[in-house]
């Protein structure tokens, strides 16, 4: 009995020092401490029903604040009152007043560009028209200015031709005959004293010359004929 007594008391030596020599390998590598212990001791404080029913009050409780933060968002979305059919269909014409508005608005900056354009339009035409204006009485002055410088200018001829012997002027004829300026000719012949225009027609005295002093003498019947009618109408 001795013998089974000493037996039971060295196993519990050897694990005391066993259960020691757990418990400084633990802390020595950082896996226990002194509040993992109380951890482990509190495991064991409560019964598993005593556990069980404090896990149910804080899922009960987790519940119940979830419901009240629902309660208060459905508050806070209701706190201007229902939306009434009349209320939307108001804020519908408040939105249909803006944009008429706008648009009205739109019309009058259109209609004010509409104005502005025309008026620019009509500068231009009032423009334009100056300067066709300008144009025309330029173009007056500048034809007036040459009628002047050739009546000046056939006045000069005239006068040249008439002081020179007629031989010369016939001459004279004969180049510009042969240039094409018969219808100059004749303006001048026409122009000049009758019996000086005769005197050149005169110097016109080979086949070929005659034939040239006929028909200017018929062209210049015909420009007499033609003044006649003039001066008649």
């Amino acid at each position: 009995m001795r013998t089974l007594f000493t037996a039971f008391i060295l196993v519990l030596v050897v694990n005391a020092f066993a259960l020691a020599g757990l418990a400084g390998w633990l802390g020595a590598t950082g896996r226990l401490s002194k509040d993992r212990v109380r951890e482990a001791a509190g495991v064991f404080h409560n019964t598993i029903e005593e556990q069980a029913a404090l896990e149910a009050e804080a899922e009960a409780a987790e519940a119940e604040a979830l419901e009240l933060a629902e309660q208060a968002l459905r508050l806070q979305q209701v706190a201007g009152g229902p939306v009434t059919p009349e209320a939307r269909l108001d804020k519908i014409q408040r939105v249909d007043e803006t944009q008429r508005a706008m648009i009205d608005r739109r019309k009058t900056e259109v209609e004010s560009l509409r104005r502005q354009l025309d008026t620019q339009r009509k500068l231009i035409e009032q423009r334009i028209a100056e300067l066709d204006a300008k144009q025309r009485a330029f173009d007056e002055a500048v034809a007036a200015q040459l009628q002047e410088m050739e009546d000046e200018d056939f006045k000069q001829a005239i006068a040249m031709l008439e002081g020179i012997p007629p031989k010369q002027a016939k001459a004279v004829f004969q180049q510009l005959l042969k240039d094409g300026g018969q219808e100059q000719v004749v303006s001048y012949l026409y122009a000049m004293e009758e019996r000086k225009a005769a005197g050149v027609l005169k110097e016109f005295k080979q086949p070929n010359e005659v034939a040239q002093a006929a028909d200017l003498i018929e062209q210049l019947r015909l420009r007499s004929e033609q003044v006649k009618q003039e001066a008649n109408l």
